[in-house]
């Protein structure tokens, strides 16, 4: 495991012995709780495999999309931090397989090994920055320019060219629950796009053409 370990604690082979001597591997299946909002549990998690998506519930129920982690992520931290309680709701989106750390062991290793320290500090700065983002969309964009900002920030640059691409590109509905938004409003704006000259598709690929146009097009 110590290779999809790296991918978080970097590459000291003594800190990743320590870190998977810590750990227990626990495996669940496809829309599965693995933690929930409000719980009072301290474990720590890190996919192994599989993803896993981070939402909240409104007061009615509905689902809101927070985002989406893969293997090399870790979660559960806040609270073995000293938050009193889960801050969202964990569901496996596919089959996931994590490594769990309790509360004692996570600390130790922190304690152990400085750089765990520092990986956990940039990791809760970069949630930070990103949910300052989505807020700041959601108060400041259109339903329109929140589709346009998505697709840039799930898009990949080309090397060499201006163009930027998304490989796999996600469901209209699960963009739709990524952004708050509705399915026809995503799959509206998209073929709108397409339509002027900003992107273009080939099966699950889809290719922005003009990157800085369409930002400015979000902002304007």
């Amino acid at each position: 495991m110590q290779d999809i370990f790296e991918l978080f604690f970097g590459t000291n082979a003594a800190v990743l012995r320590d870190i998977e001597a810590a750990s227990s591997v626990q495996k669940f299946v496809t829309g599965a709780v693995i933690l929930g909002e409000e719980d009072l549990g301290k474990s720590v998690y890190y996919i192994l495999d599989g993803k896993a998506k981070t939402v909240r519930y409104s007061a009615d129920g509905a689902e809101i999309f927070l985002d989406e982690m893969g293997p090399g992520a870790l979660f559960g931290e806040m609270t073995a931090l000293g938050a009193s309680a889960r801050t969202a709701t964990i569901v496996a989106a596919s089959s996931v397989t994590v490594a769990l750390f309790s509360e004692q062991a996570f600390l130790a290793l922190m304690r152990q090994h400085g750089s765990i320290g520092l990986e956990v500090a940039k990791l809760l700065v970069a949630r930070v920055e990103k949910t300052t983002q989505r807020m700041f969309e959601l108060a400041a964009f259109s339903s329109k320019g929140r589709v346009y900002a998505e697709l840039l920030r799930q898009a990949r640059p080309i090397p060499g060219s201006p163009r930027s691409v998304i490989e796999n590109m996600p469901s209209m509905s699960a963009m739709a629950k990524q952004i708050n938004n509705t399915r026809e409003t995503v799959s509206r704006t998209v073929n709108e796009l397409e339509k002027e000259g900003f992107i273009e598709r080939s099966g699950s690929q889809l290719t922005i053409l003009m990157p800085e146009a369409l930002r400015d097009k979000a902002l304007s």
